[in-house]
């Protein structure tokens, strides 16, 4: 089965973050991956946060579903791909591609004809614990 795409236009505000999340956890539980939907919204949420912070441009959320799992995406304006950076674990920033690559399945970041898009899919290989995003170092 192909996966059906759904797209929400959103503007560059933090109240995009919330509308994002709810919409998709709708598309998730619509198509029957609900259990896709906690670490789908969880990772839609710091894209779409990221996007908001360093773009402020207007932005687009699509997700593409089927019975194998879930692709979103976050476009936006900018043309500037995301760079992971490290932070010290007393930061209170920059763990939002951290998670990304922690939970999803595989994601990237790609230049389009009008900016980027950052996306993640979710889907049978790995289904992270919310536990494994955290690493313990002691000095």
């Amino acid at each position: 089965m192909t996966a059906v795409q759904h797209r929400l236009p959103l503007p560059p505000t933090a109240a995009s973050a919330g509308a994002a999340r709810r919409f998709v956890e709708s598309v998730l539980t619509a198509a029957h991956q609900e259990a896709l939907a906690y670490t789908a919204t969880v990772l839609v949420s710091e894209l779409v946060a990221n996007a908001v912070l360093h773009t402020a441009t207007s932005l687009e959320v699509v997700v593409a579903v089927d019975e194998e799992g879930a692709r979103v995406e976050v476009h936006d304006g900018s043309p500037q791909l995301p760079v992971r950076k490290r932070y010290s674990a007393m930061s209170g920033t920059g763990r939002g591609l951290m998670m990304v690559d922690r939970m999803a399945t595989h994601w990237g970041a790609e230049p389009t004809a009008t900016g980027k898009v950052v996306w993640f899919d979710l889907g049978p290989e790995r289904t992270p614990a919310l536990d494994d995003l955290f690493e313990i170092e002691i000095l």
